[in-house]
């Protein structure tokens, strides 16, 4: 399709030439537009060779920038609908959302199948799978208890208050990396020792993994980067293999207005600008470390916020799956040339 024509006034017995592929709308064409556009009868071939192209999960911008696109997943049956050959694969899997009950983990077991018949789903395509974001307004509150609140116990910070609940899901998604292309991502990170304490109990568990005989491999750890905190000295989280973005959390702290809260709803759309000035400020900082960096937040998933993510610097996006197609197709139409000043 060609979008953002305007309106077009056609006579009748007027030609009007439309060429989806590079966006050419010509309003009675002369002979010499003519041979500019090849009329094509049938879709594009879905051979084998077409369907296993590499860049599936890549789109150029209009200045010919190579952008990522991955999925956000919730639940393991939105993966029923999508081809994992169309993605860059799973930029974030919640698995707070995952597990059924609260007792599941604590299940080994039922936490290692379902995690490798996602790995299996994706191929050799990668899968960041983000430890549990308990607390706030994520599933299961008992787990949290009445001090996991936004402001308090969740993510990381419960992980450790609670550590037998990540030596559990860390030793079943070692387990499960031998199934695909893993990297584990941990949540709410505000201080390096909070990374680093983690990071120490997951080899812990690699090691009594591996003294139980069982196969397994040990991924790269990267974080999210949602605190204010966090996002300003990422030079001090050198043990991070990558980042990305939750710019969720990340608008709610940095404009002290809670995302569960309807009276205080409109502020995250106000304080924008402050968040891509707060990620343009974090992105200088990682491209001094050279390290892979995303955006899987809400963000990523609205149009009219590509051009000051891109930008920033940002060339992973992990979206919405329902919103796969049109971030595509509206990162095509933008051009990556770096602004000198970043909303505003």
């Amino acid at each position: 399709m060609v979008i953002g024509t305007g309106k077009i006034e056609l006579p009748p017995d007027r030609t009007l030439l439309v060429d989806g592929d590079c966006g050419r709308v010509i309003v009675n064409p002369q002979a010499a537009d003519m041979p500019k556009v090849t009329p094509r009868t049938a879709y594009p071939s879905t051979s084998s060779e077409t369907l296993h192209r590499p860049d599936r999960g890549m789109v150029r911008t209009a200045d010919g920038v190579a952008v990522q696109i991955s999925i956000n997943v919730n639940d393991p049956a939105e993966l029923d609908r999508i081809d994992p050959l169309t993605t860059a694969g799973i930029g974030l899997l919640r698995t707070e959302f995952l597990l059924p009950s609260p007792a599941d983990i604590f299940n080994e077991d039922e936490q290692f199948a379902a995690y490798r018949r996602i790995l299996q789903w994706a191929g050799e395509q990668p899968v960041t799978i983000r430890l549990f974001d308990l607390g706030g307004d994520k599933a299961f509150p008992a787990i949290a208890g009445e001090h996991g609140s936004f402001l308090g116990l969740r993510g990381v910070r419960l992980l450790l208050a609670k550590p037998e609940i990540l030596r559990v899901q860390a030793r079943a998604l070692l387990r499960a990396a031998s199934f695909g292309t893993l990297r584990l991502m941990l949540p709410m990170v505000t201080i390096p020792s909070e990374f680093e304490t983690a990071a120490r109990i997951i080899r812990e568990e690699a090691e009594t993994v591996l003294k139980l005989g069982k196969p397994h491999l040990l991924p790269p750890l990267g974080m999210m980067v949602e605190t204010p905190a966090a996002a300003l000295m990422l030079d001090g989280f050198s043990q991070a293999d990558f980042f990305s973005f939750g710019t969720n959390d990340l608008g709610q702290y940095l404009a002290a207005a809670a995302r569960d809260n309807p009276a205080v709803a409109g502020l995250h759309g106000e304080a924008a600008p402050a968040i891509f000035r707060l990620i343009d400020a974090s992105m200088k900082n990682v491209a001094a470390m050279n390290k892979p960096t995303s955006i899987c937040g809400d963000m990523a998933s609205h149009p009219e916020c590509l051009p000051d993510l891109l930008s920033c610097g940002l060339r992973h996006f992990s979206v919405a799956p329902a919103r796969l197609a049109a971030i595509k197709l509206a990162l095509t139409a933008l051009t990556a040339e770096r602004r000198q000043a970043v909303a505003g």
